[in-house]
């Protein structure tokens, strides 16, 4: 069992265990299968460029290695900022108090870039906190599901269905001048594109 989200609110510490909701969990998932001609299923594999080796499912694995072809172990790998300088790992937030901000209007959680919904489940809940969520009020504190080199937002809401983490990264809106040329596209955005069939 994961370690639990931990908050303070006015000096009094409430504890939930989450579990991540998923499409999948609310609409069912369908995957297709291809069968060959008496209904097997298929698997999937490739060809080598020269045509010589079938590559089938567990043949290949992701490996880093310098420009010496040297094979870099994960924990060597770090992170740096865009002048180059190395960041710091970000801890963990699971487990520990964290300070929650608020209570906020329901603007500000328009402003997050949602990366994560997890349904929580109450350990302990102080009364002040769960009344203030039945109200419809929104609080904001830092979260991290595993250490890495990012902190996201989590907004701590609750409805007729239960109390949800909306986890993510604040947008950073870009205003253009009046008659200014668009701002070039986000190559790496495009890319990042959902295939709902895969769900």
């Amino acid at each position: 069992m994961a370690k639990p989200v931990v908050v303070t609110h006015l000096g009094a510490t409430s504890s939930f265990q989450l579990s991540k909701l998923e499409r999948r969990k609310l609409y069912g998932a369908r995957r297709r299968i291809p069968v060959d001609a008496v209904g097997e299923p298929c698997t999937r594999a490739a060809l080598t460029d020269d045509g010589a080796v079938l590559i089938t499912a567990g043949m290949t694995a992701q490996r880093w290695f310098d420009p010496d072809g040297r094979q870099v172990e994960t924990k060597e790998i770090g992170a740096q900022d865009s002048d180059g300088v190395p960041l710091a790992p970000v801890p963990s937030t699971l487990g520990e108090p964290v300070d929650l901000q608020g209570p906020l209007p329901a603007t500000d959680l328009l402003d997050l870039a949602i990366t994560s919904v997890y349904c929580l489940e109450p350990e302990s809940i102080d009364e002040g906190l769960a009344a203030s969520l039945q109200t419809g009020q929104l609080w904001r504190f830092p979260f991290n599901y595993r250490a890495d080199f990012r902190s996201e937002t989590g907004f701590l809401v609750a409805n007729e269905h239960g109390i949800f983490l909306m986890v993510g990264v604040p947008i950073e809106l870009r205003f253009l001048e009046p008659n200014a040329p668009p701002p070039p596209d986000d190559e790496e955005a495009a890319d990042d594109d959902l295939d709902f069939e895969m769900l």
